[in-house]
């Protein structure tokens, strides 16, 4: 589904998600918070590791190596990242970002995802945190948050693996169209909070929707 197509079908139920969401929304921004960690820090470790993208980016021809790729893992709170050879990392992440930026997200997703060990919480990390205007991380958390966000009684979004519940069933190729879905959702979300006042970028919406999408 294209983007018009996908508006044309969505955006007036996404727009009255967010306005009756508004004050859970602006409020959860405020106190986002990851193992507990101040907002303040929190932010600041966000910022530092789309500074080492970026420089990974311009040292490797527009890739990143293992290096940046196990801090984003690391910081995410997963392993090493799966595939650990610097060549064929780098050339798969040359073709993520050539995808990022000739705005095809679905295919530059599928390209993380065919790496056996990689899922879309990683893939999404990669990318989301490489922009954070513009893109953002595609959680259990998130998915949860949006899970009353629904077209026809059905979720608008799947929702990803989490520590408590399994993950809906998609394939790889369905994870890469639902973040793209889910970028093109948090862009109607962010121009409503924006015309409002608050002048949030795509990744403000999401560590909201990780607050609001933790479960007990």
């Amino acid at each position: 589904m294209d983007k018009d197509s996908f508006l044309r079908k969505h955006k007036n139920v996404i727009l009255d998600w967010a306005k009756a969401n508004k004050a859970r929304l602006i409020d959860a921004r405020k106190h986002y918070s990851w193992k507990d960690k101040e907002p303040s820090v929190c932010l600041a470790e966000r910022d530092e590791i789309r500074m080492s993208i970026g420089f990974s980016r311009s040292q490797n021809s527009g890739g990143i190596d293992l290096v940046t790729l196990d801090l984003i893992m690391g910081w995410g709170g997963f392993e090493k990242f799966p595939l650990r050879d610097e060549e064929k990392v780098l050339e798969i992440t040359r073709k993520v970002f050539d995808y990022v930026e000739h705005d095809k997200l679905s295919e530059a997703v599928d390209e993380l995802l065919a790496i056996d060990g990689v899922d879309i919480s990683q893939a999404s990390k990669i990318i989301g945190l490489f922009d954070q205007d513009r893109f953002c991380i595609y959680n259990s958390r998130v998915g949860n948050a949006l899970k009353t966000l629904r077209f026809a009684e059905k979720p608008v979004l799947k929702c990803p693996v989490g520590p408590k519940k399994p993950e809906d069933i998609c394939s790889d190729e369905r994870w890469g169209e639902n973040y793209q879905h889910l970028i093109w959702t948090l862009e109607v979300i962010r121009d409503y909070l924006t015309s409002e006042g608050y002048p949030f970028g795509i990744a403000d919406i999401e560590m909201a929707l990780f607050m609001i999408g933790k479960q007990p």
